[in-house]
């Protein structure tokens, strides 16, 4: 890279005060420390300077909250072709088949990887890792560790692994602000740091920053998902993809004191079953695989039967299955429910239905490339277009390493010249400062992202939602953004505008995505991709 005679960063969100100590240089900057930042960062060479960047702290991401396992076609009655067939199947027609096929070809390769790496996955008493099923997979395919605690441990293990690398330096407690570019080509990254502000230069920039469940009422996810990542990446330019497929989880605690926790899509799969608030069993109504069903059919599915009850849940039942196999295998979901009050072994889960996952996201090629020359993607951030309409269960841990791996290659392979800044400007603007109760207007937009923009969508409430967004979006955009709640608010808006807007013009139901307006799959016309960036929409053909 050639060296760079001035950065000027009036354009952008946040009037930057820098001093000198607080820039300085990296040849990687990773933006996330979930599955995909922190085994990105494990694959890189280890002579290259890194940083990593996470909002709060290592242990704190969607990685750590994930339950069910990573996929992969590691028994003998499975193979990758059989589990490319199911995740196609799963992502109802819009999962890139080139992506599919990359992402199940080199799943047991990255597995042998993690076993190397001594992650310790749950193994039976002949020392053979144990098989998980879960919902719309055709074999048992699901390797867990800990039982329903697969995330978290694989994120300590690759966190611990991470602090004996002399080149990587971690910013915790450190707030991704804005990726600075020159001519579509990504340099470096403002970010916050308790009181300073500082801004890393890199050769390349990774960003592994998680999804955006926090724009709804009701998520699985942590408060910190509130789509940063995406949301710069819309800023500098970048494309982003099939935003309106956003994945809601059919079974979370619904408690007076916890409506966030995860009850596992695994337990249904060891044979878990979903009753009404009359006690009636639903779901053969619904699907001929009952609570087998993929997710987006089980949450819909939820969703009418709590319609036609006028109920607030339903319950999931397990109290029929062995209570030391429960406690075994699930003993994060059994004890946090213990702490609860609630005996999953005596008594029935009352669950319902909330936001879990983004299908959508920074588009990226097969190696994590985006739009924006020299900056990268992977994890729940990225637009892969690997699980289509629909996310195969399981197979979101799978994507982040399989994707992580493949942009530390990448990188390792094409390294660029040294990177030098002589000097920079900031321009100090006359904004206005912001005359919004953000916390009210944060739990507002969170309420109509829930009710307008949620399992089930129709055209005027995605067009009320729409003016919403519109209308706080242009008076937020030259406006002086002070705190980073107010920053926060404005990425929030940010991506949910892309998410809402496509999902008014997608005028079919598809996977996670279902107009109560038009109920319908249509091939004929909407069996394509749509994409967002500042300069407009376009459509990108399937397995284009």
């Amino acid at each position: 890279m050639e060296m760079i005679e001035l950065i000027d960063i009036k354009r952008y969100v946040w009037d930057f005060d820098i001093k000198k100590d607080d820039i300085a240089t990296f040849d990687v900057v990773i933006i996330g420390t979930g599955v995909a930042g922190l085994y990105t960062a494990v694959n890189l060479d280890r002579r290259l300077k890194v940083a990593m960047v996470t909002k709060e702290t290592i242990q704190i991401s969607n990685t750590t909250l994930a339950q069910g396992g990573i996929a992969a076609p590691i028994s003998s009655d499975d193979s990758p072709d059989i589990h490319y067939m199911d995740t196609i199947k799963a992502g109802a027609g819009l999962c890139s088949s080139k992506m599919v096929r990359i992402l199940v070809d080199e799943a047991l390769l990255n597995i042998e990887i993690l076993l190397n790496m001594r992650i310790p996955f749950d193994l039976d008493d002949e020392g053979e890792i144990v098989l998980g099923q879960e919902g719309a997979h055709s074999r048992k395919r699901i390797i867990h560790a800990s039982g329903d605690a697969t995330g978290r441990i694989i994120s300590e293990h690759l966190g611990l692994k991470l602090k004996t690398y002399e080149n990587v330096t971690v910013f915790e407690n450190t707030f991704l602000v804005d990726i600075i570019t020159i001519d579509n080509t990504a340099v470096g990254v403002l970010l916050s740091q308790k009181e300073k502000n500082l801004i890393l230069f890199a050769k390349y920039i990774v960003l592994a920053s998680g999804g955006y469940g926090y724009l709804y009422k009701y998520t699985t996810n942590p408060e910190v998902t509130t789509g940063d990542g995406c949301a710069v990446a819309i800023r500098c330019g970048a494309k982003v993809v099939d935003m309106e497929f956003v994945q809601f989880h059919p079974t979370v605690l619904f408690h007076p004191m916890n409506k966030s926790f995860l009850i596992s899509e695994a337990v249904r799969g060891e044979g878990g079953i979903l009753y009404n608030i009359k006690g009636e069993r639903f779901m053969s109504n619904y699907h001929p695989l009952a609570e087998l069903a993929p997710r987006d059919v089980v949450a819909r599915s939820i969703y009418f039967e709590m319609q036609k009850t006028n109920a607030e849940n339903v319950f999931l039942d397990v109290t029929h299955l062995d209570k030391e196999f429960i406690k075994r295998r699930f003993p994060n979901i059994y004890s946090n429910c213990i702490k609860l009050g609630l005996d999953i072994t005596k008594e029935r889960i009352p669950v319902a239905p909330a936001q879990h996952y983004s299908m959508g996201g920074v588009l990226s090629d097969e190696n994590g490339r985006t739009t924006v020359e020299n900056l990268f993607v992977c994890g729940e951030a990225a637009g892969t277009m690997v699980h289509g309409a629909n996310r195969l269960a399981s197979n979101s841990l799978l994507e982040g390493l399989v994707f992580g791996r493949r942009i530390a290659q990448f990188i390792n392979n094409h390294q660029v010249g040294s990177l030098k800044i002589t000097s920079i400007i900031s321009h100090k603007e006359e904004y206005e400062n912001v005359n919004l109760d953000i916390i009210s207007e944060t739990e507002l937009l969170r309420e109509k992202m829930s009710s307008q923009a949620g399992i089930v969508r129709e055209k005027d409430g995605l067009r009320n939602l729409l003016d919403f967004l519109i209308i706080k979006l242009d008076y937020l955009k030259n406006k002086k953004l002070q705190t980073l709640k107010e920053i926060e608010f404005y990425n929030m808006l940010t991506v949910a505008y892309p998410i809402v807007q496509a999902a008014l013009t997608r005028e079919e139901s598809r996977g996670s995505h279902y107009r109560y307006d038009f109920p319908q799959q249509d091939d004929t016309n909407w069996k394509k991709h749509l994409t967002f960036c500042l300069n407009g929409w376009e459509v990108i053909d399937v397995n284009a």
